[in-house]
């Protein structure tokens, strides 16, 4: 039994039976009429169709820039050429497979030694990546431990003195618990072990800290423009959630993504935000709304930001990869006697 539960593809079935009786049970339940559903599609203008696609672009602007400033200086990594990792590996990863994303930013960031900069390996390719993700993956915790202090804090029902136990004890409590949790980890799996050395060794590729503040201000405008996005749908539907609600709906759609069971995770990922949507008082209908919008919008605007560089590729040069104009070396001058 526990070698048949370590195979992926049963964990994976198993998963998905689950979640298939969990919606027919919980349809059941709500008696969730597709009327609901139209009217509110129907909420949305195309106004606001097209302004939310363009705060995704910007959204994945954030996401572009994060990569490059992590990348070496020296090897002179032109921004383009972050943007073609970056979007490759996200849409390999999120209509492929998840793992195959990250692969495929390796070997695109790697380069030879060229008249921009010196070369990037595979392990220093690998090392950049690295941290990339788990930077973002970092603030991202950060954030939704900071709102869930907040939104306790923020209760009319909480007195004051309550409030402060709770910023007192809380912040540090979180601390040491989640340190006690890394450290029972490191122990227990070898490979997380090898993972957490990996990532050191990242670090240590990255020697100046205003790459990681940089990476980390692009990565904070990253999780906030997604916000906004989410915000933006709620409005559509007559819905405005505060900065923390936000925060951690898309805590709680990231713990839905963690074990990827279909292509692009469609299913889960609209479960997951659908459901952090409906406890913070979002109807079931407009919060299996949104989660579909929202999910349309990651997923698409790949694509057509992969189009768009295609055509910028094509004409006009210049918009593409920079390529180094030759200084002409001055012609010594001949003077006469």
């Amino acid at each position: 039994m526990k070698k048949l539960w370590q195979r992926k593809t049963f964990v994976r079935l198993f998963s998905l039976f689950c979640i298939g009786l969990g919606l027919v049970l919980l349809f059941q339940k709500i008696n969730l009429q597709g009327r609901d559903l139209l009217e509110a599609f129907q909420r949305f203008s195309l106004k606001s169709l097209l302004l939310m696609l363009g705060v995704t672009f910007v959204q994945l602007t954030f996401q572009i820039t994060r990569l490059w400033v992590l990348c070496p200086q020296p090897a002179g990594v032109s921004w383009a050429q972050a943007a073609n990792t970056y979007i490759s590996g996200q849409f390999i990863g999120n209509f492929v497979l998840s793992q195959a994303g990250h692969a495929v930013k390796i070997a695109l960031l790697r380069k030879d030694k060229d008249d921009k900069g010196r070369k990037i390996d595979a392990a220093e390719a690998t090392a950049v990546v690295l941290v990339d993700k788990v930077l973002d993956v970092g603030i991202l915790v950060a954030l939704a431990v900071l709102s869930a202090l907040q939104v306790s804090v923020g209760l009319p029902q909480v007195d004051w003195w309550e409030k402060g136990i709770i910023l007192l004890i809380g912040i540090p409590f979180l601390g040491v618990a989640l340190r006690a949790i890394v450290r029972d980890l490191r122990q227990r799996f070898p490979k997380l072990r090898q993972w957490f050395h990996k990532f050191k060794s990242g670090l240590a590729v990255i020697r100046n800290p205003l790459q990681i503040r940089n990476a980390a201000v692009m990565d904070l405008g990253d999780w906030f423009t997604e916000c906004l996005l989410l915000q933006m749908l709620c409005t559509a539907q007559g819905h405005v959630l505060s900065l923390p609600q936000l925060i951690i709906c898309l805590f709680i759609l990231n713990l839905g993504l963690t074990v990827p069971t279909t292509m692009a995770n469609l299913g889960t990922y609209e479960a997951a935000l659908a459901f952090s949507l409906n406890g913070m008082g979002v109807p079931l209908a407009q919060s299996i709304v949104i989660a579909t919008m929202f999910h349309a919008y990651q997923l698409f605007s790949l694509p057509v930001w992969m189009f768009g560089q295609k055509l910028s590729h094509r004409f006009s040069p210049k918009l593409g990869f920079a390529v180094p104009v030759p200084i002409p070396q001055e012609r010594p001058k001949v003077t006469s006697k």
